[in-house]
């Protein structure tokens, strides 16, 4: 019995260190960024800068991880600030990422926190949208992306990810107008480029499908 353990230990060490990764990354800042290394392994996920930039997540303690071409977002469980309520520490890294492979092992060991926005086959994939999201005091600059599964809004500072069953509508006042009401609140973007009302009536149609209101 102590031999059958051993070997399945073995085993098991084997098959983590076989999909363990190593990238050269940047970690975004609010403004400019630092240089590191992420590893990512079957334990989760791991990231070593400088000044004392050092993280570990394991998977359970990532609350939404995002990856699309070229970046990783991790969402954690940690609060941001007592002056910030509802909002959690979020880490974003850009590079060079495998994004097939690592689709299909995140695909394989996490449950509907991994949203891969890499452009899955639907009606939605490839919209992009450049806006600015309209904040009480300050806004932010940045690009919506509506994927397979998944809205991707891409910005240095707090980028987010909706799925599309989290949404609950979206809507237009105006070409230069985009809303998203999520379960967690009501997101205002400005575009800087307008949208047709062909476009947008496509966006709407395929998010009411995808959440089963209408067939």
């Amino acid at each position: 019995m102590a031999i059958g353990k051993t070997a399945i230990c073995l085993i098991l060490s084997g098959a983590a260190s076989l999909w363990a990764q190593q990238f050269p990354v940047h970690h975004e800042h609010l403004r400019k960024f630092c240089v590191g290394t992420l590893t990512v392994d079957a334990n989760g996920i791991r990231f070593n800068g400088p000044k004392g930039h050092a993280w570990i997540w394991p998977y359970a303690e990532i609350q939404q991880l995002t990856l699309h071409p070229g970046s990783i977002h991790i969402l954690s469980y940690k609060d941001s600030s007592n002056w910030k309520l509802g909002k959690d520490v979020s880490y974003t890294f850009t590079g060079e990422f495998p994004t097939e492979d690592l689709e299909r092992q995140w695909s394989a060991t996490l449950d509907q926190r991994f949203v891969a926005a890499v452009g899955q086959e639907s009606g939605l994939s490839g919209l992009k949208l450049p806006v600015k999201e309209l904040g009480l005091t300050k806004g932010t600059q940045g690009t919506l992306t509506f994927g397979g599964s998944a809205v991707v809004y891409d910005t240095a500072r707090d980028p987010r990810t909706w799925r599309y069953n989290d949404i609950q509508f979206i809507s237009s006042a105006n070409p230069f107008q985009l809303t998203i009401m999520t379960l967690e609140k009501q997101f205002r973007f400005q575009l800087k480029q307008a949208i047709t009302e062909s476009a947008y009536n496509q966006l709407w149609l395929e998010i009411e499908k995808k959440n089963g209101r209408i067939q």
